[in-house]
């Protein structure tokens, strides 16, 4: 039934509907009944269900990897783990000069010099910090590996491909940003606090440093790890373990840089900011513009718009006024002759500023209403009555 294929091994994937998304099973030897693995071991009928050692349908733990030794390149920098890119890049040229071998020909600082290195390396790029900081030193290094070979660092978090999957990445975290139409047409700055779970970073052995006061215990993680389920078979299975990392709650202060012009659905992104969990890549935080209405103008796209209620004397006659803009500037409007009832004219470059080309502005468009007297004393309507042509059938039209 093997023919063809090489007798140490041959392996077989089960995707079982009713128990674990997928089982790899290595056979070191010999075959297997099928009605064993689907009634024994996964519970489908059929066979005892003891947990024992090497019983039918049980599991037995076998020895799993030794993790690996937790490494704080932070410490090895004398920072914080909240460092910015600045401090990080400070701290290893004043590091780097004192440990350079050329200061210290008897190599004592070689090899700290190479630690601190390593740790500038990792931490000085975005992407390898953050499976660092969320997948440990091995990701890290992991992560150099695939930058070597021409794929970004996440293609081993992910595995890989163009169809990366996206278990190991945390969900986004959407968030309504109101804004004022000022805010749109000048640009501002809006803060927003969120609370998020993080991960205490390198607090495992180290509980008393003040940084990990306050510090608790994690959601379980996801662990791939390999029993023995019967006679000459290893199971490969994904089991949720406790989590051996510590995490805690914080406030986060994050600033939206409000551009000029940006459109009312502009969404702004923060990379890698949303909850923290062990083994994890964060999700994003994304702030969703929510435009709040103005009072009296509207906006679409680059185009304001407002209406402008004029009196009968100076719909007729003409008049000149004057508003304020968005930013304070004065705006003049100044119209002889008739404006008529929903009449609407268009002042070029009064409108929002183009976003990306903040010198250029849209218009704004005015409509017209024309406010009419509630009542007409006898003395006016006579005087009308002399002032304005007569009115006979014929002037009066239906559509």
């Amino acid at each position: 039934e093997s023919e063809g294929m090489s007798p140490p091994a041959l392996l077989l994937l089960l995707a079982l509907c009713g128990g674990a998304s997928a089982q790899f099973f290595q056979f070191q030897q010999g075959g297997i009944n099928l009605e064993d693995l689907m009634g024994g071991a996964f519970g489908g009928g059929g066979g005892g269900g003891h947990h024992g050692g090497g019983g039918r349908g049980g599991y037995e733990e076998l020895p799993q990897e030794e993790e690996e030794e937790e490494v704080d390149l932070y410490e090895r920098l004398g920072i914080q783990p909240e460092a910015t890119d600045r401090e990080i890049k400070s701290a290893y040229r004043k590091l780097s000069v004192q440990l350079h071998p050329d200061k210290n020909p008897d190599g004592s600082t070689l090899g700290r010099f190479r630690e601190v290195t390593e740790a500038y390396e990792i931490l000085a790029d975005k992407e390898r910090r953050v499976l660092y900081d969320f997948g440990g030193i091995g990701a890290a290094r992991k992560g150099a590996q695939e930058q070597e070979g021409g794929g970004s660092p996440f293609d081993m978090f992910f595995g890989g491909g163009g169809g990366r999957e996206q278990s190991n990445r945390g969900r986004n975290t959407e968030i309504d940003l109101p804004v004022t139409l000022e805010d749109l047409y000048m640009g501002n700055e809006k803060s927003a606090t969120i609370k998020r779970r993080i991960v205490c970073r390198n607090c495992k052995k180290k509980p008393n440093v003040p940084r990990c006061q306050g510090c608790g215990a994690c959601p379980k993680e996801k662990k791939m790890v390999h029993r023995r389920a019967g006679p000459g078979m290893i199971v490969q299975q994904e089991v949720m373990v406790e989590s051996k990392e510590k995490c805690k709650r914080e406030e986060k202060s994050l600033k939206a840089t409000i551009e000029k012009g940006m459109p009312d659905s502009e969404q702004i992104t923060f990379k890698y900011e949303s909850e923290q969990k062990p083994g994890q890549i964060p999700g994003d935080v994304v702030f969703k513009l929510k435009p709040v209405a103005h009072k009296f103008f509207k906006r679409s796209r680059e185009t304001l718009s407002m209406k402008m209620a004029i009196p009968l004397r100076a719909a007729l006659l003409g008049f000149e006024t004057s508003f304020t803009h968005l930013d304070g500037h004065t705006v003049t409007i100044k119209r002889s002759g008739v404006t008529k009832p929903g009449q609407s004219i268009r002042i070029k470059g009064e409108g929002m500023p183009k976003h990306g080309v903040s010198s250029e502005f849209g218009d704004l468009v005015i409509t017209f209403t024309v406010d009419f007297p509630p009542t007409l004393d006898a003395e006016l309507a006579a005087g009308l009555e002399q002032l304005l042509p007569p009115a006979g059938p014929s002037d009066i039209r239906i559509g």
